[in-house]
């Protein structure tokens, strides 16, 4: 039998366990899931570990398992600028907002970031706008299964278009049934599985593990002897589209400071149980999602082992199967094909809400459905979210059919419109108090239309780049336009950060 199959039959027997202990996670969160708000958000219903894991293995996803590590595979010690910088903006802006975000979502009882944006600024246009933008989030979802079929085909032996279809068919399952209580306890356990392999990534590396010698050093000559380029000698790649310069690294950096207000992410603050617990919650999930970022290390440690013909993406389980008996390979497979299903669930939930809450709870029912009561609009929103989840799950399986070159950038021409549109009316927006109506409109629209202007017309095609040129520009609208336009009334900026002046509470937040 070769070494493949022998994973494959490995790799099933784990991937049933697994599937198994979702499943029944899935059943268990659908006994729980009663309204539209307990499948959209889930809120107040965990405490600071489960989601501290849940946020870690949401925002860390089959880019940060598969698609890093493949930069680093191709590019070499360059490419670890990546994980470098892009937990500590992801995470800076999150301890910025989370507060805000927190104490609004639950004043206001929203049940997505689109519509906590419409209700920061009184905006249906806004909670309208952001809702249709955030339909973006499908390549984020696409880029899942594009790793997690990835997995499938390498380690569990099955072809990439059936894999594609399992992948999908599994998440879109369970989340149908569960929702957001079911993501978050499946994120949970995925979260305490990812920090160990990442963990045991870290420490192939610095003892070389399959090579001759020791350390770090020895997979460096590898690589060097490859192409003097992939060396860690080289602290850029000149040419580089993504990490050609210390400009592009700065741009990289800022892109990912609103990078919690992509829907799927910041609802996680919704869930919290108690308004304590939030230093808790950040100091426990700032150094696991850290951790994480480990993974890069895998893709140099593959080239430098396996030599350039692996697919990049492909990197960390080529050097599963490599290294390890088939049975430990097989765990290792799953243990990463979880990490990436706790991004897709998340991801569906999102997108399911944008159709049941903001489309059509919020905007379409109070003109259709006026004279339905809450209950019969909230049952169904509740199918609505269901279906959208499955319709969700079709157009992935069209856009992951033919897998990309690179699975970051492929995540990235969606999150970095949302982003482009976010920064401005969430991230400042809820850190200053005069961010006005006006702004907010001005701010989004800028950042959109820019971050479309410059990646199809003009043709840049690094999305980070990009993303980090429209995060500034939007951000300078929002205060420009907002110092020059009549601010919102007091009484209603009472509500979301409290009384003017109200001591350290009311300074934090505005």
């Amino acid at each position: 039998m070769s070494e493949t199959g022998g994973v494959g039959i490995w790799g099933w027997l784990w991937m049933g366990l697994f599937l198994l202990i979702f499943l029944g996670i899935g059943l268990y969160g659908m006994r729980k899931t009663q309204t539209g708000e307990d499948f959209a958000v889930a809120r107040n219903a965990y405490g600071p570990i489960t989601l501290a894991l849940a946020l870690a293995a949401t925002i860390a996803s089959g880019s940060t398992f598969m698609g890093i590590p493949g930069l680093a595979y191709s590019k070499g010690f360059a490419a670890i600028w990546y994980p470098a910088i892009y937990p500590i903006a992801i995470y800076l802006g999150l301890i910025v907002t989370v507060k805000v975000l927190e104490r609004v979502g639950d004043r206001f009882r929203s049940n997505s970031l689109p519509e906590l944006m419409g209700q920061r600024y009184d905006s249906e246009v806004l909670r309208i706008a952001f809702s249709l933008l955030s339909l973006l989030l499908i390549y984020y979802i696409t880029a899942q299964f594009v790793a997690a079929a990835t997995i499938f085909e390498y380690m569990l032996g099955l072809k990439y278009q059936t894999a594609v279809l399992l992948t999908v068919g599994v998440v879109a399952f369970y989340i149908g049934l569960g929702g957001t209580h079911a993501d978050i306890m499946t994120d949970g356990v995925q979260g305490l599985m990812m920090l160990v392999i990442a963990l045991a990534i870290a420490v192939l590396f610095f003892v070389s593990y399959g090579m001759e010698g020791t350390g770090p050093g020895v997979i460096n000559a590898a690589l060097v002897q490859q192409d003097p380029a992939l060396g860690w000698d080289n602290y850029f790649a000149p040419g580089d589209p993504i990490f050609g310069s210390i400009w592009l690294v700065i741009l990289m950096f800022i892109a990912h400071l609103p990078f919690a207000m992509n829907p799927h992410i910041g609802k996680l603050a919704f869930s919290l149980n108690q308004p304590r617990h939030l230093r808790t919650f950040l100091i426990l999930a700032i150094p696991i999602g850290s951790i994480l970022g480990f993974t890069v290390l895998g893709g140099l440690h593959a080239r430098a082992l396996l030599g350039p013909d692996v697919r990049p993406d492909a990197a960390i389980p080529a050097l599963m199967t490599h290294l390890f008996p088939p049975a430990l390979a097989g765990l290792l497979g799953v243990g990463i094909l979880s990490a990436i299903m706790s991004t897709a669930d998340g991801l569906f939930i999102a997108i399911a809400v944008l159709f049941s809450n903001d489309l059509y709870k919020r905007t379409l029912a109070p003109r259709i459905h006026a004279r339905k009561t809450r209950e019969q609009i909230d049952r169904i929103a509740l199918w609505i979210s269901r279906i959208a989840t499955v319709a969700v799950g079709a157009i992935a399986v069209i856009l992951a059919w033919n897998p990309p070159r690179f699975l970051s950038v492929l995540l990235w021409i969606g999150v970095g419109g949302i982003v482009s549109g976010a920064a401005g009316p969430l991230v400042v927006g809820l850190l200053w108090r005069r961010a006005t109506r006006a702004g907010a409109l001005a701010s989004f629209f800028t950042g959109v239309l820019l971050y479309a202007g410059l990646y199809v017309v003009v043709g840049w095609t690094n999305p980070f780049g990009v993303a980090g040129v429209c995060v500034l520009a939007a951000s300078a609208v929002m205060v420009v336009v907002s110092l020059l336009t009549r601010p919102m009334d007091e009484g209603y900026l009472a509500r979301i950060f409290g009384p003017a002046g109200s001591g350290r509470r009311g300074a934090a937040a505005g």
